[in-house]
């Protein structure tokens, strides 16, 4: 576990003497690294060029001399340039290409197994969505199984709990959500919509925020459409590019936002702990004092069973208060 805690960026290492002798030591023509490659030159919104770092301690066995990395959008761009033998690598492209990928080009198609979680987050602060039974609804009427195996089909699984059923020290209890049928879900959502006040004479409108991406918009597109059909909510999907966005999400301007998480180590805390009251990463402004104390309560705990059911007790909480809704956890046996 320690092994696995190093790996995180926050422990790489940085010069003492550089940290100690300003307080802007991070700004650039101060910020000293100790990586493969230095920046050479940056295009904003063109191209980020890095060479070797000739200081680097094995320099010598550096073989890529020069790296340009070129910021492209569009998934479908970016593989078609790919495809063309115009770049060496993208790291993503349209989800509905993956069989047809590995039909063409087997051996060239790579998906990398992560500890993470695709989630939109609901604003608790303010809007429609600062109701629970709105959350709720919303959260429920996301059919995960059709999103997974129709709407993506890459290997994703239904996420029916924030942290991935394969997390160490985690053995998930069955949720609710995942013991009933969609229609038992619809059925419920609606009860939940119609008691906070909206229906077919008075629809609830939201704006679903994401970053610009065909992938992020496809899974909008489908979650609007089920949100539509199945509670008559008028949804505005709204993407924005990534600075944009960022403001967006930390200014809390937003009903419902696109959001994922990565595991910084392997263990639930890693999940559950973005959700605490204070966390910078908590994009929904979940302010929850029982959910606090049981993860508060999940640290001191002295054996891995104690600490699953405290981490328990968080999902179950996250499930019925729904301050997110997590939608497919990445895959990570390919």
């Amino acid at each position: 576990m320690v092994c696995d805690l190093t790996a995180n960026f926050a422990f790489f290492p940085v010069q003492k003497a550089n940290v100690e002798s300003s307080k802007e030591w991070t700004k650039p023509g101060k910020l000293i690294g100790n990586g493969a490659y230095v920046l050479k030159e940056r295009v904003v919104n063109e191209k980020l060029v890095v060479v070797p770092n000739t200081h680097y301690w094995d320099n010598a066995k550096t073989v890529l001399q020069k790296v340009t990395f070129l910021p492209i959008n569009q998934e479908s761009a970016a593989t078609k340039r790919y495809l063309a033998g115009d770049i060496d690598i993208t790291e993503s492209f349209p989800k509905n290409m993956y069989q047809k990928l590995l039909k063409d080009i087997p051996g060239q198609v790579y998906t990398p197994p992560q500890l993470g979680t695709y989630y939109y987050a609901f604003n608790t602060q303010k809007g429609p969505t600062a109701d629970q039974r709105v959350r709720l609804a919303l959260s429920m009427t996301i059919d995960r199984r059709l999103m997974t195996e129709k709407v993506l089909g890459t290997g994703e699984k239904p996420a029916w709990h924030f942290t991935p059923d394969v997390t160490a020290g985690f053995t998930p209890e069955p949720s609710p959500f995942e013991q009933m049928s969609q229609e038992e879900l619809n059925a419920q959502a609606k009860t939940l919509l119609s008691a906070a006040g909206y229906g077919p004479q008075k629809p609830l409108k939201l704006t679903l925020l994401y970053n610009t991406s065909e992938n992020h918009q496809k899974i909008a597109i489908a979650v609007a459409s089920m949100w539509k059909k199945n509670l008559g909510v008028d949804v505005k999907l709204q993407n924005q590019e990534w600075k944009t966005y960022i403001d967006s999400r930390n200014t809390g301007n937003f009903d419902v936002i696109r959001a994922s998480w990565v595991g910084d180590y392997n263990e639930p805390s890693t999940f559950l702990t973005l959700l605490t009251s204070t966390h910078s990463g908590n994009i929904s402004r979940f302010n929850n004092p029982a959910y606090d104390k049981v993860l508060a309560q999940a640290s001191t705990e002295n054996t891995v069973k104690a600490r699953n059911a405290d981490y328990n007790t968080a999902e179950k909480i996250l499930m019925e208060q729904a301050p997110i809704a997590p939608i497919y956890h990445i895959p990570m046996d390919d």
